[in-house]
């Protein structure tokens, strides 16, 4: 059996105030470390850009089943040099909006590699009638992905 001894009320006290200033400064540098993350806002430009560029970029990739690659390669041009504004403009940004960022060029390189597929587009038919319209679909949703994150980011700064 252990023996039970007495404690002092000046040692209890003692154990309880360094556990307090221990909790004290475990929490001041949580809410350090949580100011220190940057809050990334709603932003309107960024909200047209993607709806704009989903638009475009979904009616692209879906003619590609049925127009020559000659009819497109102005429309590809033109809207490559929009996904690279909207890019530029969202890296000018900050490192607060990494994650715009990061969505844009994987939607940029499906695009990338839609336009790859579409220029050596096998003559035989390998991709099949429909290809390009169900890549369409999933380009879309992949914009739709990016559109609803920003329309959750917060809306306080407006």
């Amino acid at each position: 059996m252990i023996p039970f001894r007495a404690v002092p009320y000046s040692a209890c006290r003692l154990r309880i105030g360094s556990f307090a200033r221990l909790m004290g400064g475990a929490a001041l540098a949580l809410l350090a470390a949580a100011c220190a993350l940057p809050i990334s806002y709603y932003d309107a430009t960024t909200y047209k850009n993607l709806v704009d560029l989903k638009v475009e970029t979904t009616m692209l990739v879906a003619s590609f089943d049925t127009k020559a690659v000659a009819e497109n390669e102005g429309k590809i041009s033109d809207v490559a040099m929009k996904f690279q504004k909207a890019y530029e403009y969202e890296k000018g940004k900050g490192n607060a909006n990494s994650g715009t960022m990061i969505q844009l060029e994987k939607i940029k390189g499906m695009f990338e590699g839609d336009i790859e597929d579409y220029r050596s587009k096998d003559p035989k038919g390998a991709l099949g009638r429909k290809f390009f319209r169900e890549a369409a679909t999933m380009l879309g949703q992949a914009f739709d992905i990016a559109i609803s994150t920003e329309n959750l980011k917060n809306k306080d700064k407006q």
